[in-house]
Parts: structure tokens; C-alpha cells; sequence
């Protein structure tokens, strides 16, 4: 069987952790290892961690996290010098997963071989599994680099990579660091040339609560919220943080990528009706027709 390292984020999380660690005992794969990352958690989070270590089988190490974020906290577990080789996959602490989780994301990064791979997947969503809301968007356009540059499909917490994808995200390591792990992962993984694997089945129930950083990606009150990020200049301020991590990180990408890459740099230095024909050139979209639009007018005001 393939060998899985979860690395899961934890701080502060007692009120649900022990939900996702009984759903991950419950895998139907159970060729796994937890490794957790806690960012100074001050409940009983610790203790809940270590109750469930001394329950399953499996291994499970907790490592004191950097406490630089989300972000930072996921990169230095994957960037652990003692981490096996192997397919990773990665874990919020709230969330509760579907039994077949590993099994289905194993059976897809086989389909594509020993080439870097990254698999994500819808979600269930809502605030209580017993009631879910509805499921992620199903996203109508194929991932691809020109779609990550801008937009993530999916969250962290669905996606499993393969050993090769896990090397080349290890190879990129931690610093500069990014926006977001996940954004990062679609478009490092995706500029190298790699499969991104996006399965329309729901593999966990993703919570939704006021302490979700993005929250729902759905709706009109989500896309007001994005929309809101690009006046303030949060967007622009993540575009930038990605943008120097891939330029770090150009050696790794495809020819054809980097090339994509430099000309997306030198578009963002530009303001007028131009850049709105710069954008169609390059090929640059969101998911929603709408949102393209959107996007690419706001890069016209120089807010991307």
C-alpha cells in the first residue's frame, strides 16, 4: 500500500479536532502517519493530540509550529528535514473527512504515474456536517498556470500530492514565503508542467465559522467580500507575495510557463485600457467569465 503523511495545522482547535482525528482513524486506506504542526495552541489541544496518539496504531508527531501563519506552518512541516518521501496530503483541524478520502486521491495520482501530480477536490460546506449547506463550485474551466496566477481552485485542506510534487514543492522550500499554501501548491505544481487532478466528487465536509480565513467561495456575498479585497489592495499585496516566490522559484517552471510568468510581471507594471488587451494575450482567467472581467479591470487601475 501507499505510505500517506498527513500534515495537519492545529492552534487552539479543541472545539472540533477531535471530529477530524476520528475521521482520519476511519480512512479506508490506513497506511498513514499524522504529522501536526500546532502554532502555540493554549486549549487542550495538545492533550486532545496526544489521546489520539496513544489510540490508533500509526504514527503521530506534533512539532511545535513557526507562528508565522497558516502558511508558514504548512511549509515548515512539508520543508521537515526528517520528512519521508512520499505522497503527502493535507488536514485542517475542523474539518471531518469522508471515509474514502485517501483511497479516492491514491487511485487518481496513480492514473498520471511517477510525474508530479497534486489532486484536490470539492467539499461539502456548512457550519454543522449533520446540516450542509451545499458543495464547493464546480469549476466549469480545466486548471492550468494562467488560471493559478490569479485564482486557487481549491482549498488546502482536499489536496494529496504525489512524491514527485511533494519534492518539488520541498525543492522550492520555505522562503520567500507565499500568500497562501494552497494558491501556491496550484500554481508551483501547475508552472512546473505538472497534472492537477481536480475531482468533482466532495471528499470532506469543509466547517464553515467566522475564523475561516476565505470562507465560502460561493455566492454573491463571497464575491462582494473578493471584490473587497481588490479596493483595499489585499489582493494586490498576495499577487505580489506569489509573484516573487515564482520568480525565486523560475528555474523549476517550464519554459513556456516562465515566459508566462515575466510577462504577467511586466503587465502588473502597467495601468490603462492596454493591459485589459495584455490580459486576453496571455490567456490570463478566472473560473467565471464575470470575474475575468472583473479581474482584468481592475489590473487596468493597476489594483492587481
Amino acid at each position: 500500500m501507499t505510505q500517506i503523511t498527513i500534515l495537519m495545522g492545529t492552534r487552539n482547535g479543541e472545539a472540533h479536532l477531535g471530529e477530524q482525528l476520528a475521521s482520519i482513524a476511519r480512512q479506508s486506506h490506513r497506511d498513514w502517519q499524522l504529522w501536526v504542526g500546532d502554532d502555540g495552541s493554549t486549549d487542550r489541544t495538545r492533550d486532545i493530540l496526544a489521546a489520539f496518539a496513544r489510540s490508533v496504531p500509526q504514527t503521530v508527531r506534533v512539532f511545535d509550529g513557526p507562528r508565522r501563519g497558516v502558511a508558514a506552518n504548512f511549509l515548515s512541516l512539508l520543508c521537515h528535514p526528517e520528512l519521508p518521501d512520499g505522497t503527502v496530503a493535507f488536514c485542517d483541524q475542523d474539518d471531518i473527512w469522508f471515509p474514502h478520502r485517501l483511497r479516492r486521491a491514491i487511485d487518481q495520482l496513480e492514473t498520471v504515474g511517477p510525474r508530479a501530480a497534486l489532486y484536490c477536490s470539492r467539499t461539502e460546506v456548512g457550519a454543522e456536517p449533520e446540516k450542509p449547506l451545499g458543495t464547493s463550485p464546480l469549476w466549469p474551466r480545466p486548471p492550468s498556470f494562467r488560471n493559478a496566477l490569479i485564482q486557487t481552485v481549491a482549498g488546502g485542506n482536499t489536496m494529496v500530492m504525489s512524491p514527485a510534487a511533494a519534492a518539488l514543492t520541498r525543492a522550492a522550500g520555505t522562503d520567500p514565503l507565499p500568500a497562501f499554501h494552497d494558491w501556491w501548491f496550484y500554481q508551483l505544481i501547475a508552472g512546473a508542467g505538472g497534472a492537477i487532478l481536480y475531482d468533482r466528487q466532495p471528499t470532506l465536509f469543509y466547517r464553515q465559522h467566522h475564523e475561516n480565513q476565505l470562507g465560502r467561495n460561493r455566492g454573491l456575498v463571497a464575491r462582494y467580500a473578493r471584490l473587497g479585497t481588490i479596493w483595499e489592495g489585499k489582493y494586490h499585496h498576495w499577487i505580489t507575495r506569489n509573484l516573487v516566490a515564482l520568480q525565486r522559484n523560475q528555474h523549476l517552471l517550464t519554459e513556456e510557463n516562465r515566459a508566462i510568468l515575466k510577462d504577467f510581471a511586466a503587465l502588473r507594471r502597467r495601468k490603462g485600457v492596454g493591459v485589459l488587451a495584455g490580459w486576453q494575450k496571455l490567456g490570463l482567467h478566472r473560473q467565471g467569465r464575470l470575474e475575468t472581467a472583473l479581474m482584468a479591470g481592475a489590473a487596468a487601475l493597476g489594483r492587481i
